[in-house]
């Protein structure tokens, strides 16, 4: 059965916790904008499985139009989760997923190799 359609986010943000690991991301110079960033958190999130959810505390970073704007992450996320009802929710928890999985705590900037060439765990 397909999740009760309702209005979902025209904003995108991240946690205050998770802010800081977006910032050192993009400062770290290997994303041009912290949109790309968010995008590749999102993307390692997907790749690790996290499950679909919300975000409580995300504040206010980019309007969906911004973040997306000829809708192709939406339709992405759409193929990949055909029962989500509000993608942009989604696309929202995805990123702070993906964002914590970079947490390594006070060692910034994350090691995005090396966390990307880790082993699943099973």
């Amino acid at each position: 059965m397909a999740a009760e359609k309702t209005t979902d986010k025209k904003t995108i943000g991240v946690t205050s916790g998770n802010e800081r690991i977006l910032a050192s991301l993009a400062a770290e110079g290997l994303f041009s904008t912290d949109i790309e960033a968010a995008k590749f958190a999102m993307a390692h999130a997907i790749d690790m499985d996290v499950k679909r959810g919300t975000t409580d505390g995300a504040g206010t970073k980019w309007n969906v139009g911004s973040f997306d704007s000829d809708g192709a992450l939406k339709a992405v996320v759409e193929a990949l989760y055909p029962e989500e009802g509000q993608p942009y929710r989604l696309v929202e928890h995805l990123i702070n997923e993906g964002l914590k999985l970079f947490d390594k705590g006070s060692a910034l900037p994350p090691d995005v190799a090396g966390t990307l060439f880790a082993t699943k765990s099973a």
